[in-house]
């Protein structure tokens, strides 16, 4: 646990998404919970034994240029959605010009909310039953859990996994090379793959912009040697997704209610 003191914030985080997540496992949703807590160790384990160079904030004085990269790379991801969807609109079955709100609609899906979250809340609400966690219906747990934990969490995934990669192949990082962005395809296609499989993601669009988002992800991790700002991204990304939609559901939710 040595690599862990050296970086005092690098611990504190950790201990918190653990903790938080424990949380999450027996008050909210334990699947979720689970899946992301093998995540958490898994990124702890790399940073430990790689040992890494990558930390949450390299550089403590440069947070509110990470919030710049975050905001800039979300208008980066909805420019190339609507550039792809408008091109291939046939290869991706997309039978609507794509405006903002429908790039919104199907990429950031790709969060699985709906089917894992939000529509188990409206059912509930509806039949009463008492049977899952006693938050599992909590909107602010939903977004705190779609739009903060899982955003850090994947981030950190996706961050120790590329230079894992890097340090067994030998890849330097500090320039652009072939090497990386085979690297960056790798990890975008598996990411790509564990939104479909884990998450049930069948939306096209959803799947294309989850593989933008990830090598954007990891290009700004390359690029700002830290997880800060891509981590900004990602938390960016699915809040703008994850507000209106718990917002829509629980209106509609009320409404089944009576």
């Amino acid at each position: 646990m040595a690599r862990f003191t050296e970086d005092k914030l690098e611990l504190f985080i950790t201990g918190f998404l653990i903790l938080s997540l424990a949380f999450l496992a027996i008050n909210f949703n334990p699947q979720i919970a689970t899946i992301l807590i093998i995540f958490i160790v898994f990124s702890g384990f790399m940073y430990i034994y790689l040992p890494a160079r990558i930390t949450h904030n390299s550089n403590p004085k440069n947070t509110l240029t990470s919030i710049g990269w975050g905001v800039g790379g979300v208008v980066v991801i909805v420019l190339v959605g609507f550039f792809l969807t408008t091109a291939f609109q046939g290869f991706l079955n997309v039978t609507a010009e794509p405006t903002l709100a429908s790039i919104r609609n199907s990429g950031f899906s790709s969060l699985a909310v709906e089917e894992v979250i939000v529509a188990e809340k409206i059912g509930n609400f509806a039949v009463g039953t008492k049977s899952q966690p006693i938050f599992s219906q909590s909107a602010i747990l939903t977004i705190f859990t779609f739009g903060i934990l899982i955003a850090a969490v994947e981030t950190r995934m996706l961050g120790r996994a590329m230079e894992w990669l890097s340090v067994i192949f030998s890849v330097n990082l500090d320039k652009p090379n072939i090497k990386i962005y085979a690297i960056f395809f790798l990890l975008s296609s598996l990411f790509v793959w564990y939104h479909a499989d884990a998450k049930g993601v069948i939306n096209n669009v959803a799947l294309m912009l989850t593989f933008v988002f990830a090598f954007i992800s990891l290009e700004m991790i390359r690029r700002t040697k830290e997880l800060e700002a891509a981590t900004y991204l990602h938390m960016f990304n699915n809040l703008w997704y994850i507000i209106p939609a718990v917002q829509g559901r629980l209106i509609q939710a009320q409404t089944i209610g009576g």
